[in-house]
């Protein structure tokens, strides 16, 4: 595994590769996060030397505002994020909740699913013709629920 990461960081250090140096370094700040602040993320991003997290909630922004030592801290102690991280200079920190929140996942359908149990083999004894009329109905749905 160490010899994929040192043949890897080599061809990150390639100019061309500048995106998979990027993407690298927030890979590993991520993780070097509190599981807490890992699940707000969105999206982070480097412009002006500033590091910006893309929040899910306010609650999460709070916990960054927070907790922005921790992650000033990590950026300059950890050697493997210090060292992936060094090309875009990164001086602040910042932290912000983003309009583009991943769409809710629609429910599933809240019409109760069963078999049906009854047989529809039963007599109907009603005088009315109307009665009889609604117990027969009755049973062509179960027939039709046993039978799909």
């Amino acid at each position: 595994m160490k010899k994929i990461d040192s043949v890897l960081t080599h061809f990150v250090s390639q100019p061309i590769y500048a995106k998979l140096q990027q993407q690298t370094c927030f890979r590993l700040l991520k993780k070097a996060l509190p599981a807490s602040l890992q699940r707000g993320i969105l999206f982070i991003y480097v412009k002006n030397r500033t590091l910006f997290f893309a929040v899910k909630h306010p609650a999460f922004k709070m916990e960054f505002d927070y907790k922005l030592s921790l992650i000033k801290n990590l950026l300059s102690t950890l050697p493997p994020l210090k060292e992936a991280c060094k090309a875009h200079e990164i001086k602040d920190v910042k932290a912000f909740v983003s309009k583009f929140a991943p769409a809710p996942k629609a429910p599933g359908s809240t019409e109760p699913r069963y078999t049906e149990r009854a047989h529809g083999t039963f007599e109907v004894h009603a005088e009315s013709d109307e009665i009889k009329a609604a117990f027969e109905e009755i049973k062509e749905t179960i027939e039709q629920n046993l039978h799909p």
